[in-house]
């Protein structure tokens, strides 16, 4: 009886310099302190892959901006797993995701490959033991939108917005259904939110 306040039943992730990382409160046995851009002392532990079924694949708006959230369950957990709308870890996801087999188990691991001074962010998706391959490509772009050159402050710059949007959609319309009868099959009890 009276006031009672639930538990997550989720595991929050982010993706940082190519690891997955996991916030605490205070500190772990396995945890590093630091400050973050918001002035807050976090304490993380860092991990090279995730792997179980991916049960849903949403945005959200944050103190952050917008973000794409991966929901991954394990036998007993759900990971929420976050990356920036417009980053290279979400990219490479969102491509490779139409060659995956949704009711299958999946590896997510990022990567942070450092090419000289050029960085590039990489969520790799694989099944089976092999790596899940780009279904749009530069040399077969299908319906994916083309980066747009447009000027920001006398600058020219790549604007990615119709790719995003697109690629959102493609979510909503194309694989949320083929996720969607596997989360009918478990209880609301079991459901992240």
């Amino acid at each position: 009886m009276g006031l009672n306040q639930s538990q997550s039943k989720g595991v929050f992730l982010t993706i940082t310099n190519g690891k997955l990382v996991r916030q605490f409160p205070t500190p772990t046995e396995k945890s590093v302190s630091r400050v973050n851009k918001m002035g807050r002392e976090v304490h993380e532990e860092f991990y090279d892959s995730l792997s179980g079924y991916i049960t849903d694949i949403k945005t959200r708006e944050s103190e952050y901006g917008k973000s794409w959230v991966i929901v991954v369950k394990d036998d007993s957990t759900f990971f929420n797993l976050e990356c920036g709308y417009s980053s290279g870890y979400a990219m490479s996801f969102l491509k490779a995701l139409p060659n995956a087999d949704l009711t299958g188990l999946v590896t997510l691991s990022p990567k942070l490959i450092i090419d000289g001074d050029k960085k590039q962010s990489v969520l790799f998706i694989s099944q089976n033991g092999n790596g899940l391959k780009h279904y749009w490509t530069k040399a077969n772009p299908g319906e994916l939108p083309d980066l747009k050159k447009i000027k920001v402050k006398g600058k020219d710059t790549w604007d990615d917005s119709e790719r995003l949007e697109f690629l959102e959609e493609y979510v909503k319309s194309t694989i949320l259904p083929k996720i969607k009868p596997t989360l009918q099959e478990m209880s609301e009890d079991d459901t992240p939110f």
